[in-house]
């Protein structure tokens, strides 16, 4: 049966208008995703400090997230002993580096997989529509991969928080919540391979001065 040319008009009418409400809906959907801004850099270079300034002058909630929350936040607290049992998790190892004594942090295959959620929770806010601001250490360097895959298609802003070492050593003595020698571990390392939007340096900015540049970007 040949159907009318009124017909095939009103058919081909209807399929156009439902083929256009969904690209609207996919649209609209993409819009309401939040932004990311990760902050890389190494411990007790002040990210955290950055995390709350920035946080405390947007008149709309950005999400703090990072390696404290989801991943030494998330984790029974036994279970980062430095015990032979536990090194599935996270181990660390003492290293001379022709100066002085760093610290490495291992991660074991069941620590790699917190990472892995990490990465995909942080996504997961995004995409339910919330902004997010994270303290991240690039520890090892296939995270950045699994980190860039895991925020495919979201609009993230790449920010590296840079100071001197002795700088950052000596605020490490201060707090005292990291072993001593755990950020000259990889300092050198922490940065590489990745092209930053923004570079802050936390010898020369307040953390209010760096929630300024930031704000910049957003």
């Amino acid at each position: 049966m040949v159907l009318p040319k009124s017909v095939i008009l009103i058919v081909c009418l209807i399929v156009g208008i439902v083929l256009v409400g969904v690209a609207m809906n996919k649209k609209k959907d993409l819009s309401a995703e939040g932004m990311v801004i990760i902050l890389n850099g190494p411990s007790s270079v002040g990210k955290s400090s950055i995390v709350k300034a920035f946080q405390a002058q947007q008149p709309t909630p950005w999400l703090g997230a990072g390696i404290d929350h989801l991943y030494v936040g998330v984790i029974p607290l036994h279970w980062l002993d430095d015990q032979p049992e536990h090194r599935a998790i996270m181990t660390t190892e003492e290293r001379f580096d022709g100066q002085a004594m760093s610290v490495k942090a291992i991660f074991g295959p069941a620590g790699e997989k917190v990472i892995k959620g990490m990465h995909s929770a942080i996504a997961a806010y995004a995409h339910a529509g919330n902004n997010v601001v994270v303290d991240y250490i690039k520890y090892e360097p296939h995270w950045f991969a699994d980190l860039q895959e895991a925020l495919r298609g979201l609009k993230v802003i790449w920010v590296g928080v840079t100071a001197s070492l002795e700088t950052i050593e000596r605020r490490e003595k201060a707090r005292g919540t990291s072993p001593q020698g755990h950020a000259r571990n990889h300092y050198d390392t922490v940065h590489q391979g990745i092209k930053y939007d923004l570079v802050l340096n936390t010898d020369e900015l307040t953390p209010a001065q760096c929630a300024d540049k930031l704000a910049l970007l957003i």
